[in-house]
């Protein structure tokens, strides 16, 4: 089992390795930022463009398969996002611009992962969505917390609530 501090380390390894190799992006990458999550059970990787930091997930890295075949492919693809950013990129956060900069990086390229989490790890469950009926067709609809609230609040000052999108009536 790997800490966090051996994926975080690791981790500015593969950084530096990538500056050396892509001298017109090294100021970007020593300049990025490292978190190491264990809360992280969906996602092996995520790129935080405001902070400048790329936060990884502990229960897919703490397993040494991972850690060793996936974990640099994973940091050249959140480190690839960061480079683009949220308004260069072409064709979304996976288009063209991204893709070419991740390959460049010595990535795959690819926007998926097959990981599987840790020994030891649980998934973390989403909270379960409320089921209200559409105040104008009568479905059922699936509403998260916050709007299931809004939903009530909107009820009670007259309003209709929330409808599906795309309702038949």
């Amino acid at each position: 089992m790997k800490t966090k501090a051996e994926i975080a380390a690791r981790t500015r390894e593969i950084l530096n390795e990538t500056a050396i190799k892509c001298p017109q992006w090294a100021d970007k990458l020593h300049a990025m930022r490292i978190k190491v999550s264990g809360r992280m059970t969906r996602c092996a990787g995520r790129a935080a463009y405001r902070t400048n930091t790329i936060k990884l997930s502990l229960p897919f890295f703490a397993d040494a398969g991972n850690f060793d075949t996936a974990l640099a492919n994973t940091v050249t693809h959140e480190a690839a996002h960061l480079i683009v950013g949220v308004f260069g990129r072409v064709g979304g956060p996976h288009g063209s611009q991204w893709r070419a900069t991740h390959r460049a990086m010595g990535g795959t390229g690819a926007r998926c992962h097959t990981l599987e989490l840790a020994h030891g790890f649980e998934p973390r469950r989403r909270k379960p969505l409320i089921q209200v009926n559409c105040p104008k067709c009568n479905q059922p609809m699936p509403l998260g917390a916050r709007q299931f609230t809004k939903h009530q609040r909107i009820r009670v000052l007259g309003g209709t609530g929330y409808t599906h999108r795309l309702c038949p009536r």
